[in-house]
């Protein structure tokens, strides 16, 4: 670990349990692919550097997630706790310490300080490719004081799970028997129209965005708690687009970082 991560840990003093694998590995390596086809030949070489021959952004996609059982004190740096009811993004309230929007504005300043260490800077590449798809997940940027839906026990076709399991896997799991379906449906959505409209914002911007679909389709749940294919036909564009934008935000990100 780089020795700046320490120095980030010591703001992440809110070691609250976090739900342990966000897209799931399909969904992180679909944002990555996509970004992959969108990299200016400048960025696409720095990369090839930083990662060494043969690496991608598609291999190290889920290394964060991949580390946390050994480094516990960065789970709460994959999300950001919005109140529900909440109109967006505060950072005085919802990242007192550390949360996703720092730590992913912190790591594209370390990525792009030509001064930092190249281990460093290899790191720093490694939390910025996961966490612009973190950011993306709806529920990684809203809270009911439900751990982001984590506590929310609802049933997926007659299965006992929770709401934020089923966003971070299930309905995907379900759809999708080969992950590199996923990809190809979430690529036909990057149209050149789409790339001008997602190539914008902030990590702060794009929490909010999520927390509003968080808001109004995620947790827009029947009383029952059974979710189905009608919840299915609701969530599943959003998650599609959902991975476009991170995709398109990724190269957009990383090509203005290292240009």
């Amino acid at each position: 670990m780089s020795p700046r991560l320490p120095a980030l840990a010591l703001l992440g003093t809110l070691l609250c349990p976090a739900p342990a694998f966000p897209w799931g590995p399909p969904g992180h390596r679909t944002v990555a692919r996509v970004a992959e086809t969108l990299l200016a030949p400048r960025a696409r070489a720095a990369i090839a550097d930083l990662l060494g021959p043969g690496g991608d952004l598609a291999q190290v996609a889920n290394w964060a997630d991949e580390i946390k059982p050994s480094h516990p004190e960065t789970a709460p740096w994959h999300y950001v706790n919005i109140p529900r009811a909440a109109a967006g993004y505060e950072a005085a309230r919802d990242c007192p310490h550390t949360c996703i929007v720092s730590a992913l504005d912190w790591f594209l300043r370390v990525l792009g300080d030509p001064r930092a260490d190249r281990s460093e800077r290899q790191e720093a590449l490694r939390w910025v490719v996961h966490f612009v798809g973190d950011i993306h997940q709806p529920l990684h940027a809203a809270d009911d004081h439900d751990r982001e839906g984590t506590d929310l026990a609802v049933r997926f076709f007659g299965t006992p799970t929770n709401l934020h399991r089923v966003w971070d896997g299930d309905i995907v799991e379900r759809v999708y028997a080969n992950p590199e379906a996923l990809t190809a449906w979430v690529l036909a959505l990057v149209t050149h129209e789409a790339r001008k409209a997602w190539e914008a914002g902030t990590p702060a911007v794009w929490a909010t965005e999520s927390h509003g679909l968080a808001v109004q389709v995620a947790y827009a749940i029947p009383r029952s708690g059974e979710l189905n294919e009608v919840y299915v036909a609701k969530a599943l564009p959003v998650i599609h687009e959902q991975l476009a934008k991170a995709g398109v935000r990724l190269a957009w990100a990383l090509n203005r970082t290292l240009r």
